[in-house]
């Protein structure tokens, strides 16, 4: 091809992008006031949002901005106005927001769309939608306010980081026990999403949890970025959480529109449920230093199992014991009934970190769960619950509140290893039981007791029955580790004291440790104790 045909190709490839693309760039700029155009002579109508049925002055901004923009705006001119950025007159956009005041009064009553050439398209009570002028000495130049220019990626001109990150949500439908974008949020589970990816803090993801932390702060001296709680009016409970934007408005998890804003300062609806606020920077951290907790801690996300006891799956005393014997060696009975029956009561006031806080009727009746205080008034339990995984919960919460029945402290059980028969009997824990057995391999129960005496010189006969002839009768309230205590079924069962009402015994599940006091099984059938050393 020679040159000047190339020449005439290139000048007409700029040609033609000058025709065809000029004026889509000028169609994108002047996207909303064409709009607007489209609506001309469409009649007015009070709080009308539709071109068939009318359009109020906020309603016909509301609509365009919508078609031509995707932009939610509120539906009434004095909640528009609180959105965007102030523009002065003489540097009016095609696009900006006029706003008006009426006849008798300075409160804004009406608003149109800026056309340029100093001309406004707005609905008319008395024409419809028209396009007049804005000079001064007009209608609608002597009632002229102000004028914003909305930024639709930052509708309410917001720079609070909790709130840049909950404007990205809008319309994400609601769900009951949403906590994600994918399956929708709940009030409190928005709040608590919207709190873990904007500022890394990790907030309960209930409303009555939530409202343990933080400041209290009052309707007057609300900031942006506060966290408003609502009540339900007959039963007082926290029902919903919302995030203050500012002049009077909030983002929240509604159950018909979504992530959604709405002005609750002037809705009487949302002030007769107003429960309160909170300003919350920080989140209190339990003590994971604390030797229980850090042990607690390994364990988070093991799945909850129904008489589970190690990590592969807990339930809730099996959660307990496992950690206070790996972190403190103190061996606690099995169940939670058992466990409330150990140690010493606690007033609330009065509580540490480590100490056991138990619950009742919760699946069943009387005491049916315990966990482990964590500090900052939560708790690590294995909870049957919501994910059914080890997990901390704040004692906050209206269900353990009202399930709540005591604390215990039971640091006072550890094991007295200074008694070497004690300290022997603890080190074979881990062999099996074995009919007829009487070594390392395997026990029984009076092969048990006759090789931990022998370890430290003394000799018993092999069966239970026959160790009950010698020794010293000891009377129960006077038991002191390292006698022999006795118990009765098919025949005479021989055990360890190790101390605060527990024994060292084999059964079918080897060498283990029994709190026999607080035992169904064990109790009704001991029978005596005597003392050999």
């Amino acid at each position: 091809m020679s040159k000047w045909p190339k020449t005439c190709l290139i000048v007409g490839i700029f040609l033609l992008s000058v025709f065809f693309f000029q004026p889509a760039f000028a169609n994108a700029e002047l996207s909303i006031s064409e709009t607007a155009q489209k609506y001309l002579g469409v009649p007015y109508l009070t709080d009308g949002q539709a071109p068939d049925q009318g359009f109020s002055t906020g309603g016909f901004t509301r609509y365009v901005f919508k078609e031509a923009k995707e932009i939610d705006l509120p539906p009434y001119p004095k909640d528009q106005f609180k959105l965007g950025e102030v523009v002065e007159k003489h540097d009016l956009q095609l696009g900006d927001l006029i706003f008006f005041k009426g006849t008798d009064t300075n409160n804004i009553t009406s608003v149109g769309i800026f056309n340029g050439n100093d001309e406004v398209i707005i609905s008319s009570v008395s024409k419809g939608v028209i396009i007049t002028k804005l000079a001064e000495g007009s209608y609608y130049g002597d009632r002229y306010i102000s004028a914003k220019r909305i930024n639709p990626t930052n509708l309410y001109q917001i720079n609070h980081p909790l709130l840049v990150e909950a404007m990205k949500y809008v319309g994400v439908h609601y769900s009951s026990n949403g906590k994600t974008p994918d399956r929708g949020f709940s009030s409190a589970g928005f709040v608590h999403y919207v709190f873990g990816k904007s500022l890394n803090l990790k907030l309960p993801e209930n409303a009555s949890e939530q409202w343990s932390l933080g400041q209290n702060v009052s309707k007057e001296n609300l900031q942006s970025g506060d966290v408003l709680f609502f009540k339900n009016k007959y039963t007082g409970d926290i029902t919903t959480t919302a995030f203050y934007l500012g002049n009077g408005l909030m983002i929240y998890s509604s159950p018909s529109k979504g992530i959604t804003t709405s002005d609750f300062a002037h809705s009487s609806y949302w002030n007769d449920r107003f429960y309160g606020a909170k300003r919350i920077t920080e989140i209190p951290d339990i003590d994971r230093n604390a030797p229980l907790i850090s042990e607690a801690l390994k364990y988070m996300g093991a799945p909850y199992l129904e008489g589970g006891k190690t990590p592969k799956g807990f339930d809730c005393s099996g959660f307990t014991k496992y950690v206070y014997e790996k972190a403190v060696g103190i061996y606690l009975p099995e169940a939670p009934e058992q466990q409330w029956e150990l140690g010493t009561p606690v007033e609330k006031e009065k509580i540490q970190v480590g100490d056991l806080v138990f619950f009742k009727d919760t699946h069943r009746p009387g005491i049916s769960h315990v966990g482990i205080y964590a500090g900052n008034n939560q708790m690590i339990h294995a909870s049957r619950t919501d994910t059914a995984e080890v997990r901390t919960n704040y004692l906050s919460k209206n269900f353990y509140t009202e399930k709540f029945a005591g604390i215990r402290r039971v640091k006072n059980l550890k094991i007295p290893k200074d008694v070497p028969v004690v300290n022997i009997a603890i080190d074979l824990l881990a062999v099996p039981y074995q009919s007829g057995g009487t070594s390392l391999e395997g026990f029984d129960t009076g092969g048990f007791v006759q090789y931990v005496y022998k370890q430290v010189g003394i000799e018993l006969p092999r069966y239970g029955k026959d160790m009950l002839k010698i020794g010293t009768e000891v009377k129960e309230e006077n038991l002191e580790p390292g006698d022999l205590v006795f118990f009765e079924s098919n025949s005479i069962i021989p055990s360890i004291y190790i101390g605060n009402g527990q024994i060292a015994v084999v059964s079918s599940q080897g060498v283990r440790i029994v709190n026999y006091k607080v035992s169904s099984y064990w109790r009704p059938i001991y029978h005596s104790a005597k003392r050999v050393l």
